[in-house]
C-alpha cells in the first residue's frame, strides 16, 4: 500500500469549525510578525546602521529558522504535537518587538529580529496540523488556503504598519505587533488538534535518511531557497531603502509591500486550485520565477513610486504562484508521523536563501550600488526557474 494510501486512511475529517478557527489565529500569528517589516530596514539605517548591517539585521531572521526549524519539526513529531509550537511564535516574537523597542543600536536589533526569526519557525507546525485537516490528495489545496491567509495577513499588517510609524513614529508598529501577539497567544486553546500518540524515538539520521529518500522534498527545498533569496534580497530587504532613495513616505512602503503582498495572495489562492490542475506544477514554477528575475530587474531602472509598485505587483504575482507548489511538493507523498520533519527540513533550507539573500545583497549593494543588488538578484531568479526544470514531471 502507498504512503498516500495509508495517509487517506488514517485521516479523520476535522469539525466544521475548525478551519475557519485555526485560519483566524494563523492570521494572528503573520500579523504580529510583519506590522513592523515595512519600516524595519530604513529604522536601522534611521539609527545609524549601514547597507551592510542592514543586510545582517534581516537576515537574522533566516539564520534562525536555519538553525531551529528542522530541529523544532523532529521535536513535534516527536511529540505528536503541533500547538505548543503554535505558541512558541507568539511568544518569540513578543519578546522580540519589546527588544526592537529599547534597542539603541543596530547590534540589537539583530538579536531582536534573531527572535523573530524564532517566532517564524512556528510555521512549520502551522502548515503541517492544517495540512492534516484534509486528506493528502488535498494537499495542495490544503497549502494554497493556508499560504492566502498567509499572505494576505502580511498584506494586511504591513499597509497597516507603515501608516501607523507615519502618524505614530517609528516604535508604533513594534507595539502593535506585540499587542496582537499577546491576542494570539491566547487564542491558541480554540485550535483543534486531533490527539495523538508520540512517535517511538529514533536517531536523527535515521529520521532524515527516511524524509530524504523522498526526491521532491529534497528539490523542492532547493528551489524555494533560491526563491527565498530573491525575496528577501528585494522585497522584505532593500527594495524599501531604494523606494526611500527615490523619496517614499512611511505611508508608502507600506502600501509598496501591500501591493506586492495583494498580488502574492491571488495567485497563491489560484496555485494549488486553478493553476497547476491546467499546466502543471513544474510549468507553473518556472513561469513564476522567470516573472520574478523580469520584475527585479527592472528596479534599477524605475525612479518613481508608481513604478515601482507596477513591479511589485509583477513580482509578486510570481512569488504567489511558486510558493505554495513547493510547500505541497515537500509533504504531500510523507506519511502523516513524518510530515512535520520534513517541512522543517523544507523550510530550514529554504531559510538558507532568507539568510544569504540580505548578507551578499548587502554586501554587493554596499560595494556597488543598488543597480548590482538588483541584477544580482534578478540572475538569481533566472537560475531558479532552471532549477525548477529538475523536478519530476513532465511539465
Amino acid at each position: 500500500m502507498s504512503d498516500q494510501t495509508n495517509a487517506e486512511t488514517t485521516w479523520i475529517n476535522p469539525p466544521r469549525w475548525a478551519k475557519p478557527v485555526f485560519l483566524f489565529v494563523t492570521s494572528l500569528y503573520w500579523l504580529t510578525l510583519y506590522f513592523y517589516v515595512p519600516i524595519l530596514s530604513p529604522y536601522v539605517e534611521h539609527v545609524g546602521g549601514t547597507l551592510e548591517m542592514v543586510g545582517l539585521v534581516v537576515s537574522a531572521y533566516g539564520l534562525a529558522q536555519l538553525i531551529l526549524r528542522f530541529p523544532l519539526g523532529l521535536w513535534s513529531d516527536r511529540l505528536g504535537k503541533r500547538r505548543p509550537f503554535l505558541a512558541l511564535g507568539f511568544v518569540a516574537n513578543i519578546l522580540a518587538c519589546l527588544v526592537f523597542v529599547i534597542a539603541t543600536d543596530p547590534w540589537a536589533m539583530v538579536g531582536a529580529r534573531f527572535l523573530s526569526g524564532i517566532a517564524a519557525c512556528s510555521w512549520v507546525a502551522f502548515s503541517v496540523l492544517f495540512a492534516s485537516y484534509f486528506p493528502a490528495h488535498r494537499t495542495s489545496e490544503a497549502m494554497s488556503y493556508i499560504t492566502f491567509c498567509n499572505t494576505l495577513s502580511i498584506m494586511v499588517s504591513t499597509f497597516l504598519g507603515g501608516w501607523i510609524a507615519d502618524l505614530h513614529g517609528w516604535l508604533a508598529p513594534f507595539w502593535l505587533s506585540a499587542g496582537v501577539g499577546v491576542l494570539g497567544l491566547l487564542s491558541i486553546s480554540l485550535i483543534y488538534e486531533k490527539p495523538a500518540s508520540p512517535q517511538p524515538a529514533q536517531p536523527i539520521i535515521t529520521r532524515l535518511r527516511s524524509v530524504l529518500s523522498y526526491r521532491e522534498l529534497i528539490l523542492a527545498s532547493v528551489v524555494a531557497a533560491f526563491g527565498q533569496y530573491t525575496t528577501f534580497a528585494t522585497h522584505f530587504g532593500f527594495l524599501p531603502n531604494y523606494a526611500v532613495s527615490i523619496g517614499a513616505t512611511k505611508t508608502q512602503l507600506g502600501i509598496l509591500t501591500m501591493l506586492g503582498m495583494l498580488s502574492i495572495s491571488i495567485t497563491v489562492l489560484l496555485s494549488g486550485t486553478v493553476i497547476v490542475p491546467r499546466i502543471g506544477a513544474k510549468r507553473t514554477l518556472v513561469i513564476a520565477y522567470l516573472t520574478v528575475g523580469i520584475s527585479t530587474a527592472v528596479l534599477p531602472y524605475i525612479q518613481t513610486i508608481e513604478l515601482l509598485y507596477a513591479s511589485q505587483i509583477l513580482g509578486g504575482l510570481g512569488r504567489g504562484a511558486g510558493y505554495p507548489v513547493l510547500m505541497s511538493l515537500a509533504i504531500a507523498r510523507l506519511p502523516n508521523a513524518e510530515k512535520a520533519t520534513a517541512m522543517g527540513f523544507f523550510q530550514a533550507v529554504y531559510a538558507i536563501g532568507m539568510f544569504i539573500g540580505p548578507v551578499s545583497a548587502g554586501g554587493i549593494g554596499g560595494q556597488w550600488g543598488y543597480g548590482a543588488l538588483f541584477l544580482s538578484t534578478a540572475g538569481v531568479a533566472v537560475l531558479t526557474a532552471m532549477i525548477a526544470l529538475k523536478l519530476p514531471g513532465k511539465e
